[in-house]
């Protein structure tokens, strides 16, 4: 995989250092805004990147590159990943892969029509914790009947956004807010593990410019209720509780890092679960992208693609209600 990098954020600046680390991809190219060229020079000289480009049309028209990895504010996903996908190019997409399920859908049907990979950078859908709970842990349960998650987090940039400097992450226009930006890993850990749900519902607390700043959405299924909640305004412990007919299991931290894993079944003492070790909790999902891509796996990349649909339809669903 030769790839590059669209965009120079916070997300880019912690991933270059896993993608330059992982076997089978070479780092081509890094774009940048002009205001932000001197941070993409500096990113590229610290991880060898030999070109830093201002203008999209020269990273797409270059053949080297077969991969472009879209990492910039999420209203303009869909258009970087759009004109990508036409120029024949893979295209992986920093979560939310897009503001609604048209959009994704509409990039989904061009990537299968030109036989391209076509990724959301979900990390805990790669993690081997996350395979070990959903394979192993989670049958022990029996019939699940509620799961309950929360990932509370005051965001650095809220004092700003109380002074009336609204950052993208605070801009609903600009795909901002607590449940496209913190609340998703809930909704995809959840959706992930009992499919999309019958009914979806959201209660959220808006601020002046109308963000949710918090909420909860609420999942119906035939045999469970599932509570996603996610706060950029406040700070709480994060967590993640299935509960089942036999027994229970809580994740401590946000479920996309899944940090720790304690299994409860009927009658026995609570065990603490020996996860598997992981470098840095973003080099399973680029370890995956590179050999899905290498081995042109498109059974597994439509598995996952059909999963961001899943929960994009859901998100629409949420904003609507």
């Amino acid at each position: 995989m030769t790839l590059s990098i669209i965009g120079t954020g916070k997300i880019v600046q912690e991933a270059l250092p896993v993608i330059a680390a992982t076997d089978g991809i070479a780092i081509s190219s890094i774009l940048a805004r002009q205001h932000s060229l001197d941070k993409a020079q500096a990113l590229a000289a610290r991880y060898a990147i030999p070109c830093v480009a201002t203008d999209y049309a020269h990273i797409l028209a270059d053949p080297a590159v077969d991969t472009v990895y879209v990492a910039v504010i999420n209203s303009v996903h869909y258009d970087y990943a759009l004109r990508a996908l036409q120029a024949g190019k893979h295209v992986i997409l920093e979560k939310p892969a897009c503001l609604s399920f048209e959009e994704l859908l509409r990039l989904a049907e061009e990537a299968r029509a030109r036989q391209l990979m076509l990724f959301e950078a979900v990390t805990l859908l790669h993690l081997p914790a996350f395979h070990l709970l959903r394979e192993q842990l989670l049958p022990q349960l029996g019939t699940v009947h509620h799961v309950e998650c929360n990932y509370s987090q005051r965001s650095s940039r809220l004092d700003r956004y109380l002074k009336g400097d609204v950052a993208p992450a605070f801009d609903p226009a600009a795909g901002g807010g607590a449940l496209m930006d913190i609340n998703i890993y809930n909704l995809h850990f959840t959706l992930a593990l009992l499919g999309t749900p019958l009914q979806a519902t959201y209660e959220c607390r808006r601020g002046y410019n109308g963000v949710d700043l918090s909420g909860t959405a609420l999942l119906h299924y035939p045999d469970a209720l599932a509570l996603c909640t996610g706060s950029k305004e406040t700070d709480a412990p994060s967590f993640g509780l299935i509960q089942g007919e036999q027994g229970w299991l809580r994740i401590e931290g946000p479920v996309s890092t899944m940090a720790s894993i304690t299994l409860a079944l009927r009658g026995q003492a609570p065990q603490a679960i020996t996860l598997p070790p992981v470098s840095h909790r973003l080099a399973p999902e680029f370890a995956a992208f590179q050999h899905l891509t290498a081995t042109r796996n498109y059974d597994a990349m439509n598995r996952l693609l059909d999963h961001s649909l899943s929960v994009m339809q859901t998100l629409d669903t949420l904003h609507t209600r």
